[in-house]
């Protein structure tokens, strides 16, 4: 659902960044370089995104925001037309930062579930060597009442049986 979410707001930012001009005599919203600019941030944003980096791709967000506001300090881009596409930047960042948490929160369980098989293996471990080492007293201790019971057969002529 996440990844969803985030190809849509992704999508959202490329739209919002290709629109160069709504009607001809007017002046453009966004610079035509500054738009091939972002266009490229964007795409880094998306691909790490896909490839799963949601580290790379918030680092790429942040410098298409810093970009972003470059150019609209030097009046590359309308106030108007800046403040539609930061608005698609936070919702992809806050999009972002949740699929972090979510990775982080599936890791720490992940590796809290390998502790508690280690620790399963480690018992059953232990308690296998109690096992054989009981089996072993048992058997020698089996052995030494074969032993000890063996001359008094021999004494008494009885016959002595195991």
């Amino acid at each position: 659902m996440i990844r969803r979410r985030l190809t849509t707001v992704l999508a959202t930012i490329a739209l919002s960044t290709l629109a160069l001009t709504g009607c001809a005599g007017t002046p453009a919203q966004l610079e035509s370089a500054t738009a091939e600019q972002l266009q490229s941030g964007v795409l880094d944003v998306s691909e790490a995104a896909a490839a799963g980096d949601l580290t790379a791709a918030q680092d790429s967000l942040t410098r298409v925001e810093a970009n972003l506001r470059t150019a609209a300090a030097a009046g590359q881009v309308t106030p108007e037309r800046s403040a539609e596409i930061q608005i698609a930047i936070n919702l992809v960042g806050s999009d972002l930062s949740m699929a972090v948490a979510a990775a982080e929160a599936q890791a720490a369980a992940d590796a809290q579930a390998a502790a508690d098989a280690a620790e399963a293996v480690a018992k059953a471990s232990a308690a296998a060597k109690a096992a054989a080492e009981a089996a072993a007293e048992a058997k020698a201790d089996a052995e030494e009442d074969k032993r000890d019971k063996a001359p008094d057969c021999k004494k008494n002529d009885e016959e002595c049986s195991d």
